[in-house]
């Protein structure tokens, strides 16, 4: 499995998992409900592959290993299992 994503399958499935999308700038923010969760994307990473590294940074603001990250991208972790390990780590 690569550990590279589009940038629009990114935004598209932490929508469908009830991120909340702002536009602002040069950067896409997404809020996790009523949480101080959040990470950033640049505009231009839309139409373009998401470096691991990028991705690995993404995970780290949203609370998630790299892998729980990509599990939450590629659908086998929903939002329900998203907020029990926020649950788990108390935020």
């Amino acid at each position: 499995m690569s550990s590279t994503r589009k940038g629009r399958n990114i935004d598209a499935a932490l929508r469908s998992k009830g991120f909340r999308r702002d536009s602002t700038g040069d950067h896409v923010y997404y809020f996790f409900g009523e949480t101080h969760v959040k990470t950033k994307m640049s505009h231009g990473m839309m139409g373009s592959t998401v470096c691991a590294g990028l991705i690995s940074s993404m995970a780290r603001q949203l609370r998630l290993t790299k892998k729980q990250f990509l599990d939450l991208i590629d659908c086998p972790l929903d939002e329900g299992g998203y907020r029990a390990i926020l649950r788990k780590a108390g935020k």
